[in-house]
């Protein structure tokens, strides 16, 4: 599993929205700025704040808890999320190359490399609307806190 520790900031439903606990640098990265990854994140922008974990604890907002995710997930989403629309590109620019006419080839390659790009985006948005194993949930509530609001949708 992969472990990391958040704070709750709001509940909606049977979600919380979290947002993570910083992390100190390791001896592998700058002692002053941290993460080179982080550095980079940073030049394009913020990113995302805080993110959706599912909350069958009831933490509350302001509580302190750890997150997880369990292993394969990350391997399995980067396969799924650009594995499969590189693997639909290529196969339907290629079939539109063997069904288009010689004179038309390149116009069908283009055309069939779009639509396949196209249906590997339907293909894991209705992937995504399905699966919720994939979603991180909240396996421990490290520190409670006594006047915050409890999130709805408690067990």
């Amino acid at each position: 599993m992969i472990i990391t520790e958040a704070q709750v900031e709001r509940c909606e439903g049977g979600q919380a929205w979290v947002k993570i606990r910083p992390r100190s640098p390791c001896g592998n990265c700058d002692p002053k700025y941290g993460c080179k990854s982080v550095a980079i994140t940073r030049l394009f922008g913020q990113g995302q704040e805080s993110y959706p974990v599912q909350n069958q604890l009831g933490a509350k907002a302001s509580d302190w808890v750890r997150v997880a995710v369990d292993d394969g997930v990350l391997l399995q989403s980067a396969l799924w999320g650009y594995g499969l629309p590189l693997m639909l590109l290529l196969l339907s620019a290629a079939l539109a190359v063997v069904i288009a006419p010689a004179a038309w080839s390149e116009l069908a390659s283009l055309l069939g490399a779009v639509l396949g790009f196209i249906l590997a985006f339907g293909v894991l948005r209705w992937r995504n609307a399905k699966m919720h194993a994939f979603q991180p949930r909240v396996i421990e509530i490290l520190s409670a806190t006594s006047g915050s609001t409890m999130c709805a949708g408690r067990q």
